[in-house]
């Protein structure tokens, strides 16, 4: 793709190039990856109504090959960075494709970090979840190498009031410093795969609509899964076989546990995840910690039964719900687990209502997203170039 070039009468003036790291971008859409796709369709949106006043190039891992869900890449450039995502390798590689396109401004969506930039960057940081829950090197990492990244950026970022205020309290920053751009619902949510495929699916792995609980999680402490397996085998226990629900989880199978009723699913496809979440009884969210939690939002967009752990994102992410429209429970409250199980089960707590969902829908858009980050993109490249950058002190 030839870059844009601003013409006028007396000069030529070559448009600058925003580039965003999407390296974590893969078949199956996680947390990050998810938020950069989102961030990217919302860019595609804005730039239909009018063109970008820069050039936006998109990093990529080798073999990147869009599906549906990143469509929306094919609309930009896009240069291949031979370093795996969170790599040592990305802390040389980067800066050099970098200089190579001649960034003018890198935005890192994550908390992958460089030790130095031939451009000015930003940074989107979703949350201190290993500040909490991770081991000693990501620990160190966010101590050192990612704290001193985000204190010399152009712009912070993140996806929450939760985190705005826990990063700035970290940084030792004001908390206006930091921007927050939402995270966005997939827009194919409300338009789920054929009844075909939806059947396919469900006779597969033994399922009938709206008869199954839906855990969308992974295996890290702040899941919480495993509490949320031991909470349903003890409601399991105390139900009737005939009338207890399967709980469907994308994790893999726990080896040396036994959860009858349990449908461990792994790393889902994309079309696969949006399936179960149109058909799911109710979707459990667990989580002792998240920076923002998008599967209870995505959920009751598309009027699912919510069982949600009380945490300040979760709060934050359902505050157009009312009391009676989803089922809170404290993290660590095990009963509470048990006993919401039952009571969804037995239809005491309703799905979201249209006027809830419709607010939701309208609160968390890509379009909203793209056009957060592309304010403070022309805001940071208005600044002045690199030369005018002074590292916080």
């Amino acid at each position: 793709m030839q870059e844009k070039e601003l013409v006028n009468s007396t000069t030529t003036k070559v448009v600058p190039n925003v580039v965003i790291d999407a390296r974590m971008v893969g078949p199956v859409l996680h947390g990050v990856a998810r938020y950069v796709t989102q961030l990217i369709k919302g860019l595609a949106e804005l730039q239909t109504e009018k063109p970008l006043n820069y050039n936006l190039i998109i990093l990529v891992q080798p073999g990147f090959k869009p599906n549906e869900a990143a469509s929306c890449f094919k609309q930009f450039r896009t240069e291949i960075v031979d370093a795996p995502f969170l790599s040592v390798s990305e802390l040389w590689a980067i800066p050099k494709v970098l200089r190579e396109i001649k960034a003018d401004l890198y935005h890192s969506p994550s908390f992958s970090s460089l030790l130095w930039s031939p451009c000015p960057w930003c940074v989107t940081v979703h949350d201190l979840n290993h500040l909490h829950y991770g081991g000693t090197l990501k620990k160190a990492y966010y101590k050192t190498i990612l704290k001193r990244f985000m204190r010399r950026a152009r712009a912070l970022v993140t996806v929450s009031q939760f985190s705005q205020e826990e990063i700035a309290s970290w940084l030792s920053l004001p908390k206006e410093t930091i921007s927050i751009a939402y995270n966005a619902i997939e827009p194919s949510l409300k338009t789920p795969p054929t009844q075909n495929q939806i059947q396919k699916l469900l006779a597969e792995h033994g399922l009938k609509v709206g008869k199954f609980f839906l855990c969308l999680a992974n295996v890290k402490p702040h899941k919480n899964t495993k509490l949320i397996l031991e909470a349903y085998k003890a409601y399991r226990h105390q139900s009737d076989q005939s009338c207890a629900w399967p709980l469907v989880i994308s994790i893999d199978a726990l080896k040396g546990h036994e959860y009858e009723g349990v449908k461990f699913m792994g790393g889902m496809k994309e079309q696969d995840t949006i399936a179960l979440l149109n058909t799911a009884g109710a979707l459990v969210s667990p989580s002792l910690y998240e920076g923002f939690g998008l599967p209870p939002v995505e959920a009751a967009a598309i009027g699912i039964r919510l069982m949600v752990s009380a945490i300040s994102p979760h709060l934050e992410g359902l505050q157009d719900l009312s009391p009676s429209e989803v089922f809170w429970v404290n993290s660590s409250d095990f009963h509470g687990w048990v006993n919401a199980f039952h009571r969804i089960n037995k239809g005491e707590i309703g799905p979201p209502s249209e006027a809830s969902r419709k607010k939701i829908l309208a609160r968390f858009t890509s379009y909203k997203l793209g056009q957060k980050m592309d304010e403070i993109y022309q805001r940071v490249l208005d600044e002045g170039n690199a030369s005018s950058f002074k590292e916080k002190e």
